[in-house]
């Protein structure tokens, strides 16, 4: 058997990240956490392992990645519980061990149902009653993604928000307007994005007229409703009925097979918003679709709350605005639906111009605590896909944040080592990040290359005649830079600013900090 080769390599999906990828997203966690906090929301933390049967969206039976998630084996051996938390015990009286299947967190959100669930369970299968908990977390999470398009990953991070054990769509309406001001703070400009508002209760009234039971049937129909901005009316009308050909792929696309007059209802209904402007106008077309039915009725009732409270908080429709054909989170969304788009393009490295769709979103589940516990708790919340909203900013220049590395002290005589640490914590004792050159290049050429490497805003260089007249050389890395691109001849140099002067050792401390201020 030949040996097996040990290559240095990453697992598939998964990256590292440099410096300035970790800079803007602290960045970008710091600005939402302020936003956050600012309506009261905790922050809380959750494991990334959990219970596989109590993530509760998805239920792997074997230790592969299944679902699109990564599960294994627990190598511990525990109690197999019964329905009271007591362990089950065989024929002889022992308890039933098991090593439990453990799953890597897929979202957030399921984690958070844990928590609270765990917090209402009392044992003997009784649950307190449900209380209102508001928190945000963020970190990563973990998706087996069979099919990696470019610029997706198995591993990435997430940033929530919920409130947990209220049913009042205020709450709901708060959601949309926390997106809005999370995003601007960010450096979204109002108008370069919408978030978009609807309600799964619009699209069970649609099914009440339609005489749709079948929720297989009705999550076909919304997954088709929810193509309208890529493939349009007559797209949706024909994958609606007897079926379509993609016009690129040529590939047949089979229809649901709806009758004629379905199909035109739910054109209709998808019609009903397009193009019209303003929450109010929206409601007015849709009301007549759908207010002949109770759910439906319910549905436009909870958007006109909607509309209500943001339009006295002054989030009007150039931030928030009603979509009757967004339809996400089939599986476990229960009311209010909402997702932010990006009308921002960009070219990618083709020239070809691209834009980005939707950024985050969310939504109403009172579904997913009782999935657990068998007790209905109403849930809302969001959640900002923190990797897909960075590229947004990057790509369209709004987020130049690099990482800027600490103030670099040149070793330029190994005798004067202990001055060197000196330097470096006076500068740290006045809160500037500073690093001592360990290199075993001792060269001049490698420390300064170093000092790029480490994006150093400032390096201090000291030698034995610095240290005999009592002074030191700060230099500007940043100013050099600025210099050297500006400056085309040597007395324009010398009637600049410098970028490198000579000070008192005394006005080290002094002087970076000036430096580091311009």
């Amino acid at each position: 058997m030949k040996q097996r080769g040990l290559i240095p390599r990453k697992v598939k999906g998964f990256r590292d990240i440099d410096p300035a990828l970790n800079e803007q997203r602290n960045r970008l966690v710091q600005v939402a956490s302020k936003v956050y906090r600012s309506y009261g929301f905790e922050h809380w933390d959750s494991p990334i392992l959990e219970y596989a049967e109590c993530l509760g969206k998805y239920l792997p039976d074997q230790d592969t990645a299944d679902e699109g998630v990564y599960s294994f084996r627990n190598p511990e051996l525990e109690p197999i519980l019964d329905m009271k938390g007591n362990g089950l015990r065989d024929s002889s009286n022992n308890v039933l061990m098991d090593n439990h299947l453990l799953s890597l967190r897929y979202d957030l959100t399921a984690p958070l149902a844990r928590k609270y669930a765990e917090e209402l369970w009392t044992g003997s299968g009784q649950t307190k009653s449900p209380t209102l908990f508001r928190r945000y977390q963020y970190g990563p999470v973990y998706r087996f993604e069979a099919k990696l398009d470019p610029g997706r990953y198995r591993e990435f991070w997430q940033m929530d928000f919920d409130t947990v054990g209220s049913s009042d769509v205020a709450s709901d309406a708060e959601a949309c307007c926390i997106l809005s001001d999370t995003l601007e703070a960010l450096g979204l400009a109002r108008g370069s994005y919408e978030i978009r508002v609807n309600t799964r209760n619009l699209h069970k009234g649609l099914f009440e007229k339609l005489g749709i039971s079948d929720e297989g049937v009705a999550r076909d129909v919304l997954r088709v409703i929810d193509k309208y901005d890529k493939i349009g009316e007559a797209g949706i009308a024909a994958e609606l009925g007897e079926g379509r050909v993609d016009p690129l792929s040529k590939a047949k696309i089979p229809g649901l097979g709806m009758p004629l007059d379905q199909v035109q209802t739910l054109v209709n209904y998808v019609q009903s918003c397009i193009g019209v402007q303003g929450r109010e106008n929206v409601l007015a077309r849709l009301a007549p679709l759908l207010g002949d039915t109770p759910t439906g009725r319910f549905g436009l009732d909870e958007l006109q709350r909607i509309h209500e409270i943001l339009n006295g908080l002054d989030y009007l429709d150039n931030r928030v605005v009603f979509d009757p054909s967004i339809a996400r989170g089939l599986a476990y969304y229960t009311g209010p639906v909402f997702e932010a788009v990006s009308k921002l393009e960009y070219r990618d490295a083709s020239g070809k111009v691209r834009g980005f769709g939707a950024i985050c979103g969310g939504g109403r589940y009172d579904g997913l605590v009782e999935k657990l516990l068998g007790i209905k708790v109403p849930a809302t919340g969001a959640s900002i896909g923190v990797d897909r909203l960075l590229e947004l900013l990057r790509q369209t220049q709004q987020l130049e944040i690099a990482a800027t590395g600490p103030v670099l002290i040149l070793v330029m005589d190994q005798q004067y080592m202990l001055e060197y640490q000196k330097f470096a914590k006076e500068l740290r004792q006045a809160g500037i990040a500073a690093e001592v050159y360990y290199g075993q290049k001792s060269k001049m050429k490698a420390q300064m290359s170093y000092a790029d490497q480490r994006q150093a805003p400032v390096v201090v260089i000291a030698g034995g005649n610095e240290f005999e007249q009592g002074t030191v050389s700060v230099k500007d890395l940043r100013r050099g830079k600025e210099l050297s691109d500006q400056i085309t001849d040597r007395s324009q140099w010398l009637s600049d600013k410098p970028a490198q002067m000579e000070v008192p050792r005394a006005d080290l401390v002094a002087t970076v900090k000036g430096m580091l201020s311009d």
